[in-house]
């Protein structure tokens, strides 16, 4: 699959999109290439310390401590054990430098690795008989098994079970060295210290584990967006998440729009080439518009793990939807000024023959841009279709999904017609209006069915009728309009809907003097969060 490149030119507006080669797939440990093959190495290094002092150790203590090792006439376990390690460490260590292996299945064998180390120091440790006394000094099981997770990075059900299953051969290794030498068995406090500490070193292991695999996903998402850093998850919805991002070169905080692998449904072949081809119009048709009031597109692509992304800027601010569940209705004027900015948007669109068809507060954006305050930005173009020539090869959705959102559609919308224009947003944003005036929708009902075809048959209720707040009849009227069933009935163009919001003589203005003040008092820092529309 290909990703793209998003360029800025000198002159601010002008965007183009170049094609660039898709980076390798991801392995099922989730990390980059780089962070894969830092991990093999450092196992054939790993292997080539054991390998190497296994037998060092052994010839130390032949000559410091040469009864243990004799044992007697016993079976002779220190020359089995340090045999057995130094031919396991050479054949990791050679593994792993001779890059015949991938790297997932070399790690996978370095689980193997590490359960077979910690059974030949169990061995190694239980060959002679327990001291008096329940305290025998620490395992260097423990250290195995703690230095293992910490260094050799796997995925967070991997690490666990190796860490057990090594803590294991602590009991194990015992087993084997007291039948085999007929060695006392401990007693029950020995046991239990036999037992509490690797445990308690394999438990520990656990959200260390956990932390590294976290790590590791933050930098592999890190690494497969590019020249982007991902910093902190501000946004999260049913497509998949929006990130804060840094440009690692230019240091400019973006926004990542990341569509989650699950949701493409990786078990649905058909749907998830439906999902990337909406994901790429979504972002060829954002980047062709250059109306300050559509968002900007500075990336977008395909990561190794398959997941689509793309960079766009950063918001400070808060959606629509937002803004009145905390704040309740709004005054006519600023409704006037925010859908007169959205419209502006949507009338350049409609221009290059894009329809949005997704209008909805989630989807505006109110922030600070400069100087401004309330400044509008359409987000998500993600089921912008494309007229005439092209309307068959964009009419792109999902097999049980429906285009658009049921409580904004358009009557032509929600009956699947073919022929939608431009005034379909203009309906959804008059839906839209109608939220910011009253705080509840156009329609209500039991589910999105009812709602669907309350907006094909059921004439609106006035928005002065649901709402305390004063309704001017100039503005409730243009609303009614752009809410007609019949788009012929609807204004023809985003530019006569401005300029019938602009002929309203009865509503206050909305300046920026009331602007700057309504920030100052309600939102005196910036929200610094993305609108949750980015990923709906």
């Amino acid at each position: 699959m290909e990703s793209a490149e998003v360029t800025q030119t000198q002159e601010p507006e002008r965007r183009e999109i170049h094609r660039l080669t898709p980076a390798d797939a991801a392995s099922s440990y989730g990390l980059p290439p780089e962070m894969l093959a830092t991990a093999v190495r450092r196992l054939g290094f790993l292997g080539l310390v054991i390998a190497l002092m296994a037998p060092a150790a052994y010839w130390i203590e032949r000559w410091l401590q040469p009864e243990r090792v004799t044992a007697n006439g016993a079976f002779p376990f220190q020359a089995v054990v340090a045999a057995g390690l130094c031919v396991a460490g050479g054949a990791v260590c050679a593994l792993a430098w001779s890059r015949k292996i991938g790297a997932p299945l070399m790690l996978d064998l370095g689980l193997v690795f590490e359960v077979v180390v910690a059974f030949f120091i169990s061995l190694s440790e239980n060959a002679t008989p327990w001291p008096p006394g329940p305290i025998r000094g620490l395992s260097w099981n423990c250290l195995w098994i703690s230095s293992y997770v910490v260094a050799i990075p796997g995925t967070y059900g991997k690490s666990v079970l190796g860490a057990i299953a090594a803590a294991c051969m602590a009991p194990f290794g015992l087993l084997v060295a007291t039948v085999a030498n007929h060695n006392p068995v401990p007693t029950a406090e020995q046991l239990a210290v036999l037992l509490l500490l690797p445990f308690a070193v394999a438990g520990w292991a656990i959200p260390v584990a956990r932390h590294l695999n976290r790590l590791g996903a933050q930098v592999s998402k890190a690494r497969a967006m590019g020249s982007y850093e991902l910093i902190e998850l501000i946004g999260k919805g049913g497509m998949g998440e929006v990130w804060r991002a840094r440009h690692r070169m230019l240091t400019r905080l973006t926004a990542i729009k990341l569509i989650r692998p699950e949701v493409l449904g990786v078990e649905d072949q058909a749907n998830a080439q439906t999902m990337l081809r909406r994901f790429e119009r979504e972002a060829r048709a954002t980047a062709v518009l250059r109306s300050p009031h559509t968002v900007v597109l500075y990336d977008y692509g395909v990561s190794g793990d398959n997941t689509f992304y793309y960079a766009m800027e950063l918001l400070d601010g808060l959606d629509l939807e937002t803004l009145v569940l905390r704040f309740g209705p709004q005054p006519a004027g600023r409704v006037i000024s925010l859908c007169r900015q959205a419209a502006k948007s949507l009338g350049e669109a409609h221009e290059h023959g894009l329809v949005h068809r997704d209008i909805k507060p989630r989807n505006l954006f109110c922030c600070h841009l400069g100087s401004d305050d309330d400044f509008v930005k359409v987000l998500d173009f993600g089921l912008v279709k494309v007229r005439a020539a092209e309307e068959t090869q964009t009419q792109l959705t999902l097999t049980g999904t429906t285009t658009g959102t049921p409580a904004y559609m358009a009557p032509e919308v929600a009956m699947g017609k073919l022929d939608v224009d431009g005034r379909a947003d203009l309906y959804s944003l008059a839906c839209v209006g109608y939220w910011l005036l009253t705080g509840r929708v156009v329609f209500e009902g039991a589910g999105a069915m009812a709602v669907v075809v309350s907006h094909i048959q059921t004439p609106p209720v006035p928005p002065s009728h649901r709402t305390q707040n004063p309704v001017p009849a100039s503005l409730e009227q243009i609303v009614l309009r752009c809410l007609e069933k019949d788009p012929a009935r609807r204004p023809e163009t985003a530019e006569e809907l401005i300029a019938l919001l602009d002929a309203c003589a009865d509503v206050e203005p909305w300046t920026q003097e009331h602007a700057r003040r309504w920030w100052r008092e309600q939102m005196p820092s910036p929200a610094r969060n993305l609108a949750a529309a980015a990923v709906s």
